[in-house]
């Protein structure tokens, strides 16, 4: 799934988010269902890469990375650099990325799932 932004979101520019970026919570798929990031696919960072070629997102992508720490979201990042990712960013913890963001943290609930 996409990040929601427009083009020309520039409230998504400010904070650091591009624009189209799939933002991606590392964490355990337990951790995900708890809450996460309006919008975030779940893929846990000891299957990112395997994750991301499943889903057939290309090595150019923006991704944005976060975890509950940024110790596993850290983890990731390096893991997809050496496989060729180009297009980054560690967000760090879900706490701060939603505060950060002015987001509310999603569920399955609020998502319809």
């Amino acid at each position: 799934m996409l990040c929601a932004c427009a083009p020309d979101d520039t409230d998504a520019f400010d904070t650091g988010i591009a624009p189209g970026a799939v933002i991606i919570d590392v964490r355990t798929p337990e951790e995900f269902t708890s809450g996460h990031y309006p919008g975030a696919i779940n893929i846990p960072y000891d299957r990112i890469v395997e994750g991301l070629s499943a889903r057939s997102i290309p090595r150019d992508t923006a991704l944005v990375l976060y975890c509950r720490s940024g110790n596993r979201s850290g983890k990731a990042l390096v893991t997809l650099k050496a496989a060729g990712f180009s297009q980054l960013q560690n967000a760090g913890d879900l706490k701060t990325l939603l505060a950060v963001h002015h987001q509310i943290m999603s569920t399955p609930t609020d998502e319809g799932t």
